[in-house]
């Protein structure tokens, strides 16, 4: 009687077992549709987007006119710190950082065309954190809001120092 056990319990398992091992061989989708993305992501994604294309902005400006390093590079860092803040909030692969485009040295009267288009920027970029509140969850909506205040300052800064609009 106890081989006779066996063999029926040995059975049971294979018996088991073999789906399983079927359904493991579909992978992912052999667990069903994916969950959709919270709204938090699309939002997130959207203002990692716009503190990239600043950073790019800055990073331009940087190479077209060194001599405004001095004025650029503590915005730049701040810009780093809300991407990294940012980035932090999203669960996943971390996207690739983009290269730096590069452009020979400005003169002295197109730094402050630079200045400008980088207050413009700021200011847009301003908007565009404040229009996502709406849709944010309430801790991601504060620090929208911080970025979109700095962003608003550093708009300012940069009028300040030549960029007028």
């Amino acid at each position: 009687m106890r081989a006779d056990l066996r063999r029926r319990s040995v059975l049971a398992v294979a018996g088991a077992v073999v789906p399983l091992l079927a359904a493991g061989c579909k992978g992912v989708g052999g667990l069903g549709t994916l969950p959709r993305p919270r709204p938090d992501v699309a939002v997130l994604r959207a203002a990692i987007g716009t503190e990239q294309a600043l950073i790019d902005r800055y990073r331009s400006a940087l190479a077209a006119s060194p001599a405004l390093k001095d004025t650029l590079d503590p915005v730049l860092d701040q810009h780093l710190a809300h991407l990294a803040a940012l980035r932090s909030r999203l669960i996943g692969p971390a996207a690739t950082p983009r290269p730096a485009r590069t452009s020979p040295p400005a003169a002295a009267g197109q730094a402050a065309i630079g200045l400008s288009a980088l207050a413009s920027a700021e200011q847009a970029a301003a908007g565009a954190q404040v229009s996502r509140l709406a849709t944010a969850s309430p801790s991601l909506a504060q620090l929208l809001a911080s970025i979109s205040a700095s962003e608003a300052s550093h708009a300012a800064l940069l009028r300040m120092h030549g960029g007028t609009s």
